[in-house]
């Protein structure tokens, strides 16, 4: 199996869980660690200060959304 294959049933088994959660505070806070996470990884890799301009909060598009 390859890497990419890896990553795709992560990430189709992580939005599948994220859209069964029902409460719009608890997607938000899964979505704000998530990116708090994916910003520590980019720092650890590119050194402090850089961050995605353009996030899915940002947008406004996270999926089942009902703000």
């Amino acid at each position: 199996m390859a890497m990419d294959d890896v990553l795709e049933r992560q990430a189709l088994g992580l939005i599948k869980a994220f859209l069964g959660i029902a409460d719009a505070r608890k997607r938000r806070r899964i979505l704000n660690l998530a990116e708090q996470l994916a910003d520590s990884a980019t720092s650890d890799i590119t050194g402090p200060g850089v961050r995605e301009a353009s996030t899915v909060g940002e947008r406004g598009d996270s999926p089942g959304r009902t703000e």
